[in-house]
């Protein structure tokens, strides 16, 4: 890469930061349209947390009226761009859509990316849909061992470990207990 080339570069991620940065503190202020605009501008140019967040606006029904289609465009390309909560965010809709399978492959995309709190949400699939407390040992033990994951999602997977365990003793000294 030529040094004018890195110079470019440089600066559109300082105009991206900026614009973040700006449509952030409209966004605290409760200026939803303006705060979606600029997250608008820096997603446009590229810029993977603005693309997380406009597909969150449009998800939510931020500042404009809730569009699945453009939560899903904009999640798809923060994905495409890196990013696990993204792809978590896009399991979400699934799972809410009654999609389990498809919500349990973004979901999987997202731990790919290391988003930890993917793994409560395969756990409780496995737990509703398919019943199979086997199966979601697993992912609540990486849920509860992970950093990453909130006190409250690491609490959840303490919660449902001890019941799948105790619900399903033979689970324990098969070596998935705790």
């Amino acid at each position: 890469m030529s040094r004018s080339e890195k110079s470019v570069k440089q600066s559109r991620k300082v105009r991206n930061d900026d614009l973040f940065r700006r449509a952030d503190q409209h966004w605290e202020r409760g200026e939803l349209r303006s705060a979606l605009r600029l997250f608008l501008a820096a997603a446009k140019a590229g810029d993977r947390s603005s693309q997380l967040n406009v597909g969150y606006f449009y998800n939510r029904g931020l500042g404009v009226r809730p569009e699945r289609s453009s939560a899903l465009f904009w999640y798809k390309r923060a994905y495409r761009n890196g990013d696990g909560c993204a792809a978590s965010n896009i399991g979400t809709i699934w799972r809410d859509e009654q999609n389990p399978k498809r919500a349990l492959y973004w979901f999987r995309q997202a731990v790919k990316l290391g988003d930890a709190d993917a793994n409560l949400e395969i756990a409780k699939i496995f737990l509703r849909n398919e019943k199979d407390h086997k199966k979601s040992i697993p992912y609540l033990k990486r849920a509860c061992r992970s950093n990453q994951v909130t006190e409250e999602k690491a609490e959840e997977a303490r919660r449902l470990l001890k019941r799948g365990l105790r619900l399903h003793p033979s689970l324990r000294t098969s070596g998935l207990g705790t």
